[in-house]
């Protein structure tokens, strides 16, 4: 088998046990602020949005950092470090004993978190040009996959074992990924630029000189937007449930379910709508999905029970799938093809700026006006950005022509999660 087949497969694995494991507790985190004496929905609500913040600040920091380093030194050492760090961050959650403790436990999880830009980076270099767009969309169908299956797990072993259980659970999955990933990759050596290729005091000229139109301004606000909206509900959604079905005996495993069924119809859907981007253009899609995931936001303020609400957000989701791949579709059909590098380096910080905020905002929002209201604020925000790109955005009439390094990698690097739930370490 040749050494590109051989860490497809391999990469292939590492990221599936990796997403199922650190997704697989994202729902259960308010939970697990209550059992470490939390104090209360409203304090739950406060450290989750410090915990989501946290750790989204962490990420926002350090991840040029390793990008570097991965260019210098070889991705598979940073797919190393990032798995080794899960598992030992991982088996440290299960020690904690306080809230302060496991947001500090998470904030250094994210610091030295990274397995996706890792992962889909490895592929898209070691893999002949020929190969790569199929082996780009496998690695990405299982990551949606990985991010259905990892909730619902997750609950079911939290109502069978108990909330602790889960983490040395996912700690497993996370070492086996490591010992795959070093004794399995092969990877060649890394290409050194020469000096004076290396960005330099230019970078900010060519930062400033890649946003100066319109369009790009508007998207990379939407970028920001749509970080927020992901992330505003993370402090709030676990504990909604709760409210809603608060003599539940297997309230994790409900939560579980949730967030897989958004996930679940999020991944289906993206396949169909990134077809149907290609016929209506993506300014279109996206405008229509924004305005499709806002509407199906303001019934789940008002329903009166988890089955109602795991209906909507299945709904929910199939307008979601169409929104990630038509915003960077559309970014790089608005942008220059020598400026495309640049612009998506930005609109990835736009995001984790958004990403950043939106916890703080959910958790201020639920303790001022109670939960409901937060479902609100992210439809307000979907439909904000729907209007912005209807408005200000004036995409280049000439087709677009991208490889597949630039659309996937950027996609992949950037979600480390999809979903109202802190963001996994991966």
């Amino acid at each position: 088998m040749p050494h590109w087949k051989r860490n497809l497969v391999v990469l292939c694995v590492v990221q599936t046990l990796t997403m199922v494991a650190f997704s697989s507790y994202f729902s259960l985190v308010p939970y697990y602020l209550l059992e470490l004496g939390a104090g209360g929905t409203a304090q739950a609500t406060a450290w989750t949005a410090i915990y989501g913040t946290g750790s989204a600040l962490a990420m926002m920091i350090s991840a040029p950092m390793w990008g570097s380093l991965g260019d210098r030194r070889g991705r598979k050492l940073m797919l190393a470090r990032a798995t080794l760090s899960g598992t030992v961050t991982i088996c440290v959650l299960y020690f904690v004993r306080s809230p302060a403790q496991l947001v500090t436990v998470r904030i250094v999880q994210g610091f030295f978190g990274g397995t996706i830009a890792a992962t889909t980076t490895l592929v898209a270099t070691e893999t002949p040009e020929q190969h790569l767009g199929a082996s780009l969309g496998i690695l990405l169908m299982l990551q949606s996959a990985a991010r259905a299956v990892g909730p619902l797990l997750g609950g079911i072993t939290a109502d069978a074992l108990g909330l602790r259980m889960v983490f040395p659970i996912s700690a497993v999955m996370t070492f086996f990924a490591f010992l795959s990933a070093v004794l399995l990759v092969r990877e060649r050596a890394p290409v050194r630029a020469p000096r004076r290729d290396r960005p330099g005091l230019r970078l900010g000229h060519e930062m400033l000189g890649a946003v100066t139109g319109r369009s790009v301004l508007a998207l990379l606000a939407v970028r920001a937007i749509l970080g927020f909206a992901i992330t505003v509900l993370s402090p709030v959604l676990s504990l909604y449930i709760l409210s809603l079905s608060p003599d539940s005996q297997r309230i994790a495993t409900l939560a579980g379910a949730v967030s897989s069924a958004a996930a679940l119809t999020t991944s289906v859907s993206a396949l169909l709508m990134g077809r149907l981007a290609d016929r209506v253009g993506p300014k279109t899609m996206l405008v229509v999905c924004g305005l499709g995931v806002a509407l199906t936001y303001v019934p789940q303020a008002l329903v009166r029970s988890p089955t109602q609400l795991l209906v909507m957000r299945a709904i929910q989701g199939i307008f979601a799938g169409g929104i990630a791949l038509t915003a960077m579709a559309l970014l790089a059909r608005s942008s220059q093809p020598s400026r495309r590098g640049t612009v998506f380096g930005l609109a990835s910080s736009a995001r984790a700026g958004g990403r950043a905020i939106g916890p703080l905002v959910g958790a201020a929002s639920a303790n001022a006006w109670g939960m409901p209201s937060v479902f609100l604020v992210t439809a307000g925000a979907y439909g904000l950005m729907a209007l912005m790109v209807s408005v200000l955005v004036r995409p280049q009439a000439e087709p677009v022509s991208m490889t597949v390094e630039e659309t996937a990698v950027p996609i992949a690097s950037e979600s480390e999660t999809a979903g109202e739930h802190p963001r996994c370490g991966s």
